[in-house]
C-alpha cells in the first residue's frame, strides 16, 4: 500500500462544493433505467474527531458509516447509512451517546435528520459542549443504490479544554453509490478552524499545573515557557512588557530571595547583607527595598537612614513577593489560555471508483491545512505536502520537535500531517479502488519524559508560582480539573497519555462485470425510478461527481496517480471470485 499526502488548498475547496446530499435533488425528467454491466458496493466511513484519553476516556465525534450494494452476492439491493454524533467511552463513568440514526432503503428514499445541543442530552460539559446535526438519506431505483449524509458542528469545546472547534454546517458530507457501471464512495471535509492542546489544560492533565511550576529554571518554569513558546510581551499592571524584561526581572527577584531566605526573617538589613543584595537584585533593588532609585555613591543602607527606616528581611520578602505578584498575574492567563497548535481551512475531499478493469476506476484524495499555528513559534501557511515521504515526516517531526523544545518535555508529543492512502488493485474478480486519510494526528506520552513528571518540578527551595500567590490563582486549567472532578477524583489523567486523530475517512469501491457473477447468480433487473414523496431523487452520481473530480483534480494539476498493488488490504469484506 502506498500512503500520500496531497496538498491543494483550492482543489479541496472546490471539490467540497459538489455536495454530496446533491444526489437526492428533484430530477427535471425521468432518466430510463440503466442496463447493468456490472454489480458492486459502495462503502465509506470516517471520524470527524476521536481521542482517546489512556483507558479512562475515549471520544468519537460525526462518526458514521454507508454501505451501497446491487451486488446479488450479498442478496437484495440496498443502500443504509448510520450516523453517531458523537460517542463516549470510559471505565470511570457509564457509556454516554447521542444515540445513532439511520437510514435504510430497497427502494424508496429513506430521509433522516438530528440536531443535539450536548449541553441538554446528558453529556458532561467537561467532556463536550456544543451543537451536532446531521441529515441521512438512502434509495434504491433503477440507477442503484445510493445514501448521503451532510453533517455539522456549532462551536465545540472537547475533552477538559483540550480542544476546540469552530462552527460550521457542513463540516462532514459523504455519498455511497452502486450503480450498473461502477461502486464507490465520495466524502468530503471541512473545518474552518481548530485549536489543539490548550496549554493550561495540558499541563493541568500531565500533575504540573502552572500554579506548581517554578518561576525560572532551565526547562519547564514560567520564564522558560514564556521564552520556549515565544510569547513576545505580557501584560504587567496594565501596560505590555516585553518578555526578555519580564524574565530579567522575575531572575533578578527570585536571586533576591535566594539571598533573603539565607537569613532569619527578623534580621534587620546590614551593611553587609544589603552588599549582597544589591548584587543579586541588581536593577530591581531599588523596588525590593520600598523606595526609588539610589545615586551612585550610595549604598543601600545609607539610603534607608535618610529614611528613617532600616527594615528586617521579612519586610523585604514581603516587596519582593508584591513586585512579583503582578508579573505573575499577568503571565499565567497568557500561558493558560495558550494552545500549542491552531489549525485553520482544513480541507479534504476523497473519491474511490471500482469499475469493471483497474485502468478505469479511480481512488483520488485531494487535502489541505491552510495554516498551522504552532504555539507562538511559527505559522506553516499553504504547506507543500508532495514532497515525497521523508519530507512530510519531517514536517511532523519539525513540529514535534519545536513543542518538546519550548515546553522543555523532550518527548512528550508527536504529530503526524496529512496521511493520505490511495490504491486500485485486482480482488478475485473484482476491482478493489481505496482512499483513506487522516489529516492531522497528535499524541502525547508523559512516561517518555526522563525522570517522568516529577522531574518537570524543580525542588532544591526553588520559589514556585504558589508560593508567591498562595492558592490555585486566575482559574487557570480549570476544565481539565472540572475533567479530574468528574472522573471521580481521578487527577493527573492524561499520565496515561493521550491519542487524538482529526479527520480519519475511507472510501472504497468494490465492482464486477455480469459475466464475471457465479452462474448460480443473477444479476438485478433493470428498474424504473420511482418517485418519493412526489419528486425523482436524481440520479447518475456515479458520473457526474466523479467527473467533476476529474476536472478539479486535472485544473489543479495535482498529478494524482493510480496505483497498483498485488495484494491489497480493503476496509471491505474480501470478495471470492
Amino acid at each position: 500500500m502506498r500512503m500520500k499526502r496531497v496538498l491543494g488548498a483550492a482543489t479541496a475547496a472546490a471539490l467540497l462544493l459538489t455536495g454530496p446530499l446533491a444526489v437526492s435533488a428533484p430530477a427535471q425528467e425521468e432518466d430510463p433505467p440503466a442496463v447493468p454491466t456490472g454489480v458492486g458496493s459502495g462503502l465509506v466511513s470516517s471520524t470527524l474527531l476521536g481521542v482517546d484519553v489512556g483507558d479512562l476516556l475515549g471520544l468519537d465525534l460525526l462518526d458514521d458509516q454507508s454501505r451501497s450494494t446491487i451486488d446479488p452476492v450479498d442478496g437484495e439491493p440496498i443502500s443504509n447509512a448510520v450516523f453517531n454524533p458523537l460517542k463516549v467511552t470510559s471505565t470511570v463513568l457509564d457509556p454516554l451517546s447521542l444515540g445513532s440514526v439511520a437510514t435504510s432503503s430497497t427502494g424508496a428514499e429513506d430521509r433522516k435528520s438530528v440536531s443535539k445541543n450536548l449541553g441538554s442530552n446528558n453529556i458532561p460539559v467537561p467532556i463536550a459542549s456544543g451543537v451536532l446535526n446531521g441529515a441521512l438519506s438512502s434509495v434504491v431505483d433503477g440507477n442503484g443504490a445510493r445514501s448521503s449524509l451532510l453533517a455539522g458542528i456549532g462551536d465545540l469545546d472537547l475533552v477538559g479544554g483540550l480542544l476546540g472547534m469552530s462552527a460550521n454546517p457542513e463540516a462532514v458530507t459523504f455519498t455511497t453509490n452502486a450503480a450498473p457501471a461502477n461502486a464507490g464512495g465520495v466524502r468530503s471535509l471541512n473545518i474552518p478552524s481548530m485549536e489543539l492542546l490548550n496549554l493550561g489544560n495540558l499541563l493541568s492533565g500531565i500533575g504540573t499545573p502552572l500554579e506548581s511550576l517554578p518561576l525560572v529554571g532551565d526547562t519547564t518554569s514560567i520564564t522558560g515557557l514564556l521564552e520556549g513558546l515565544g510569547i513576545d510581551s505580557v501584560p504587567v499592571a496594565g501596560e505590555d512588557m516585553a518578555t526578555s524584561e519580564v524574565v530579567t526581572m522575575v531572575t533578578d527577584l527570585v536571586d533576591s530571595l535566594d539571598v533573603l531566605n539565607a537569613t532569619g526573617e527578623d534580621t534587620p538589613l546590614t551593611d553587609t547583607l544589603c552588599s549582597t543584595l544589591q548584587s543579586a537584585a541588581g536593577p530591581v533593588l531599588g523596588g525590593v527595598l520600598g523606595g526609588g532609585g539610589m545615586d551612585d555613591d550610595e549604598t543601600c543602607t545609607t539610603a534607608l537612614d535618610s529614611e528613617g527606616t532600616i527594615p528586617v528581611v521579612g519586610e523585604l520578602v514581603a516587596n519582593v513577593e508584591d513586585l512579583l505578584t503582578p508579573i505573575l498575574e499577568g503571565s499565567l492567563p497568557v500561558l493558560d489560555d495558550l494552545n500549542l497548535l491552531e489549525a485553520e481551512g482544513i480541507s479534504a475531499a476523497m473519491q474511490a471508483t471500482a469499475t469493471e478493469s483497474v485502468d478505469s476506476s479511480v481512488a483520488d484524495v485531494v487535502a489541505s491545512i491552510g495554516s498551522l499555528k504552532v504555539a507562538n513559534l511559527d505559522v506553516l501557511e499553504d504547506l507543500d505536502l508532495t514532497q515525497g515521504l521523508d519530507v512530510l515526516a519531517g514536517v511532523g517531526d519539525t513540529i514535534s520537535e519545536t513543542l518538546n523544545t519550548g515546553l522543555g518535555m523532550e518527548g512528550l508529543l508527536d504529530v503526524d500531517v496529512l496521511e493520505i492512502t490511495e490504491t486500485i488493485a485486482p480482488d478475485g474478480n473484482y476491482t478493489n479502488a481505496l482512499s483513506g486519510l487522516r489529516t492531522l494526528g497528535v499524541s502525547l506520552d508523559p512516561a517518555s519524559i526522563v525522570g517522568g513528571v516529577s522531574a518537570m518540578q524543580v525542588g532544591g527551595g526553588v520559589p514556585v508560582v504558589s508560593d508567591v500567590l498562595d492558592t490555585a490563582p486566575l482559574g487557570l486549567g480549570v476544565d481539565m480539573l472540572a475533567l479530574d472532578g468528574l472522573l471521580e477524583g481521578v487527577t493527573s489523567i492524561l499520565t496515561e497519555g493521550l491519542g487524538i486523530e482529526v479527520g480519519t475517512m475511507e472510501s472504497e469501491g468494490f465492482f464486477t462485470p455480469v459475466a464475471a457473477l457465479p452462474p448460480n447468480i443473477v444479476p438485478p433487473p433493470a428498474q424504473p425510478v420511482t418517485p418519493a414523496n412526489g419528486t425523482l431523487p436524481r440520479t447518475g452520481a456515479d458520473t457526474a461527481l466523479p467527473a467533476m473530480l476529474a476536472v478539479i483534480l486535472a485544473g489543479a494539476a495535482v498529478g494524482v496517480r493510480r496505483v497498483l498493488r498485488s495484494e491489497p488490504t480493503p476496509v471491505g469484506e474480501q470478495r471470492n471470485s
